[in-house]
This record gives structure tokens, sequence and C-alpha cells, in this order.
């Protein structure tokens, strides 16, 4: 077949069944967005910077359950590189495609021209260069099979504009694709591994299962449900892996770590003689540095992943389980079911009773007046009013704190999703375009805070422009108020580089045609929503908060100064 390799990649996008491509033009691009208008099956995602881009390829992966793919010119090949460094680090398969100039005119001072692979190679599983036209079929296979390969993650490939240019004769049996679906695989672990982590959750006391990203991928959570109810295990999860199972079940202590974790979950991993880690890599937020356990609590610990790399990592494992969650888990409950193993766990009953008391500690909180906004009374609102297909998009800002530990997911899977592997500002504007595309029959809820506003803000146009269904709340203390926090409950510090002129946001969303709310005393918190939700189509809220470092949310380390300095806050 005849060809040239703009129509060559684009046709390989297509037979690996992408939808959708986020990105925008440049100089290096043109011949491939030339040829683009012939695929109408592989639509193009216009946004206003290539980090915004690659965050959306992220969200997308989350919410598709698919490979996210965006693209990016030379001039702007760096710019993705922190959405890119959120996939790779958070185990996310997107594929970053960048043009360039002729390969090795970048040593001639040809304008934009640099060497990305050597960039891109410490923050993916794989930088390719692709030099000729004929080897774009194999080299996009790869890109794909790597992407989803093991632990996932972000590949890059790099394609110069003279080998989109470039014709070629390929033979038809070079087309064919692959599959972009997340997961790919589902291996099972070794059955005798199995068998010794059946034997140690039977045995424990008081027996905790966390639940990460791994196994909300994979769809685990009938199978974790299974293996906890036969055995009476309270379950949490980490922040990335809110929703693995239903919070409003009775074994459910839901979120644990110091992203979300409060005391009355977090008790539970203390307390603990044995820790089954689902689907998690044992990250510093998930375990509050280790904490969570700690070494010298010196529980049994079995870790189940689909990465050898990860189990035991971190923690020296009783059982290291290698393979997919819910193929695992499943071949574990059945052989608890058929077996009649019965538990020792004393601690499930427990888990109910305190969360109740969770809830308790926050009623005044979720009902107070005062202002600015406590965001306790945004949070439950928020969980009363939201349309039920929902997704909540959150970045390190005031608003994922508190609605990682209150905003209570009664609904299995994934409908909330952070930037959390990294922690990068300017995550939650973009990514709620990623998975607003990805499902369009959703609202979207991305809570972001005024300093990582300014990141992305030109994404608002994208709203606008797609009308996509995304409300966005503005969390607004005219500061980095995370910086702030940690500065005085860590440092003891006086606060330095962190404060704003206030500005008028809502004027700013106006400006792009988006209908925009301004929250001016707390009852009309409930009042915005339900106008806001009241109607498919992008909004932009407003609300003032105050800063971390006056009301401090529940961050384990920043509790103790909090108490020493009679601070309010909430743990």
């Amino acid at each position: 077949m005849k060809t040239n390799g703009a129509r060559l990649f684009l046709e390989m996008l297509k037979l690996h069944g992408v939808k959708d491509v986020f990105g925008l033009p440049g100089e290096t691009t043109l011949a491939l967005y030339r040829e683009w208008e012939r695929f109408p099956d592989v639509r193009h995602i216009l946004t206003h910077d290539e980090r915004a881009a690659a965050f959306m390829a992220e969200a997308y992966a989350k919410a598709a359950g698919r490979v996210g793919v965006s693209e990016a010119p030379s001039p702007g090949g760096a710019h993705p590189a922190p959405g890119v460094l959120e996939s790779f680090k958070g185990s996310v398969p997107t594929v970053c495609f960048t043009s360039d100039v002729p390969f090795n005119n970048d040593t001639r001072n040809t304008l934009s021209g640099f060497d990305q692979n050597r960039l891109y190679e410490a923050i993916t599983k794989d930088s390719i260069l692709v030099t000729r036209a004929a080897d774009i079929p194999h080299l996009v296979r790869r890109a794909f099979r790597t992407a989803l390969a093991a632990r996932p993650g972000a590949v890059h490939e790099r394609i110069p504009y003279d080998v989109y240019e470039e014709e070629v004769d390929i033979p038809e049996s070079e087309l064919y694709g692959g599959t972009s679906l997340w997961p790919a695989d589902r291996p099972v672990a070794d059955f005798d591994r199995i068998d010794e982590a059946i034997r140690l959750l039977a045995e424990a006391k008081r027996p905790v299962i966390v639940c990460g990203q791994g196994a909300l991928v994979s769809g685990a959570g009938p199978e974790v449900r299974a293996v906890a109810e036969a055995l009476s295990i309270p379950v949490g999860t980490t922040m990335t892996g809110k929703g693995a199972v239903s919070e409003a079940h009775p074994l459910s202590i839901r979120v644990v770590g110091a992203r979300g974790g409060t005391s009355y979950s977090n008790q539970f991993i203390k307390d603990a003689d044995l820790v089954f880690f689902v689907g998690s890599n044992t990250d510093s937020a998930g375990t509050d540095g280790r904490k969570l356990p700690s070494a010298a609590a010196q529980p049994r610990i079995i870790q189940l992943d689909i990465s050898r790399q990860e189990a035991g990592n971190n923690y020296r494992a009783d059982a290291a389980l290698v393979g997919d969650a819910k193929a695992t888990l499943s071949v574990m409950a059945e052989r608890i079911r058929e077996r009649g193993v019965s538990g020792s766990a004393v601690n499930g009953k427990e888990a109910a009773e305190a969360m109740a008391a969770l809830d308790s500690s926050i009623e005044a909180a979720a009902a107070s007046d005062e202002f600015p906004v406590h965001p306790i009374r945004f949070v439950k609102a928020l969980e009363a009013r939201i349309p039920e297909k929902n997704m909540v998009m959150v970045e390190p800002s005031t608003g994922s704190i508190f609605s990682a530990a209150y905003l209570i997911q009664k609904n299995e899977g994934r409908m909330f999703l952070s930037g959390y592997s990294m922690g990068a500002l300017g995550y939650s504007l973009p990514a709620a375009v990623g998975a607003a595309v990805a499902r369009p029959d959703h609202t979207i809820v991305s809570l972001g805070g005024d300093g990582s506003f300014y990141f992305n803000c030109g994404e608002l146009e994208t709203y606008s422009r797609l009308g996509l269904d995304i409300k966005y709340v503005l969390f607004n203390n005219n500061v980095f108020g995370w910086i702030r926090g940690e500065i005085e409950h860590v440092y003891n510090a006086n606060p330095f580089a962190t404060d704003f002129r206030q500005v008028d946001y809502c004027k700013i969303a106006e400006g792009f045609g988006i209908r925009t709310f301004r929250i001016g005393r707390a009852e009309q918190v409930e009042q915005v929503l339900e106008e806001a939700f009241s109607y498919r189509g992008p909004a932009f809220i407003e609300m003032p908060v105050k800063s971390q470092d006056a009301l401090v949310p529940p961050i384990p380390r920043w509790i103790p100064n909090a108490k020493k300095k009679s601070l309010p806050y909430h743990y």
C-alpha cells in the first residue's frame, strides 16, 4: 500500500482503537495535521498547552480504561513532561507522541530541535525514535505494548516531520494493531503463595486490607469484598485507590495514609498485626512515609501487585503475590470458600463503629455557617447533591484532602481522580477534560486551588468550546496554601513567597463564556451547587476558604503543631 508516514501513523492509531488524541499544532506537526481529516474516527482534542494535553491523556486513561494519547510539536516538545511524569510515577498507560525537526538536525542549531529522547528516557518506560516511515507500524505497536506491559506507565515516541512526509510502500501484512485496553493482561499469582497468604490472613487477629490504584484499575472490588467478608477484615484504600470498594460498606474504613487518612482510619493500620496491600506501591502518601504501618510495629505483610519490582519493595513481604488483583483475589476467594476457611479477626466489627464516630466528629463543621466557607460543609453538600454519574478530580489543594477524607463514595469504581503520584499543581483543571471526553454522560467536578489555577487556566476555553459538563470549583485563599501549611506546621517558620493579590476569577471564567457562581456566605453553598448541577455544561464556582495554616486538614504530620498552637484542625 502506497501512503505517507502521517497517514500510516494515523492508521496505526485507528487500528489500536484510539478514539481521542489531545494536543495542539506546531510547524513540525503540519505534515500530520494535513492528513488528519481523512481519519474522523480518531478525534483530535485541541488544547492550549502541551502540559495540559498530557494531563488530559492521563485522566482519560483512568476514566476510559484504555491508553491515553497526547501529541506535541517540537517547539513544545519539553512541555508535556509534568503530565508524562505523572503517568510514569502513577503507573498509568499513556503514549506521548512528539514531532521534531529531521533527525540529527538538532546538532545544527535548527530552530526548535533538541534531543527529546534524552529528556524523556528518565521519565518514561521507553523513549522511542522513529527514523523511517516504514518503521511506524512496528514502533507504534511497541509503544502501546510497552505502555501496557507489566507495571503500566508512560511511553514517549519521537517522530520527525520528514518521517511524516516520507512516501512509503508498506505491505498490507504490516497493517495490524494491538489492544489499547487497560488492564491488557490478567496474570494470576503463584498458587502456593496464594495459599500462604490465606493462612496468614486466617491467623491474624487484627488484619487490614489496603487497596491502591491497582485494585481500582483491575476492577477487583467484588473479589476484595469476598475475601474481606469471608474473614471479617476491615478494608481501607489509599487516595489513588478511593472507590476500589464502596465506602458505605460496613467493613470499609475509607481512605488511609497521609493524604485523606484520618485518625479513625489510620488507627486500624497502627493496630494491625497484618496488612494486606492490594495494588498499592506503598508510597509515602499512602503509608505516611512508611509509618503506616511502621517497621517497629512489625505486622505481617502480604503484598499483591502486578509488578514483581513493587511486591516487597518498601516492606518485607511475608507473602509476595505477583499478579492481577482481580484474577488473583478471585482464586483466593474461591479457595477460602471451598475450604471453609474462617478467620480470627476481631477488628471487623469495629470498622462501622469507627466510621460512625468519624461522621459524628464532623457534624458541626458540616453545618458550620462560618465564612470563609468550611471545606467540610462544601464536601458534604457536594456529596448530597452530585449526580449519580459523576467523577471528581483533585490536586494538591484544600479541596483534595477534605474530599478524600470526608466525601463518602458509596458506589464502587473509578469516580475519584487525583494527581498525587507527583503532586504537581495544575492537574485537576485539564484532567477534567480528559475525564469528560472519556465519559461524556458523566458530570465532572474539578476541585482546584487558586495557586494551581494559573498553571492551566487557558483550558477553560476548552471547557467552553466543547461544551463539557464540568463544574470547576476554585478554593480561593489568595495563597499557595499547601506550602504555607508546610512552612507553618513542619518548619515552624514564617511564610515566604506564598501570597497573591486578590483576583476576580469569575471575570476570567466569564471571559471564556462560562457561567460563574461566587459563594459569598456559607448558606449559599447548597444553592449554588444545586443551580450548577441543574444544567449540562461548564460552570465555574469561586469559594473563599481559609489557608491550610489557619484551618488544618487531616495531614498526620501537621496535627502536632496544630494541637500545640491550638489551631482548628480535623483528623
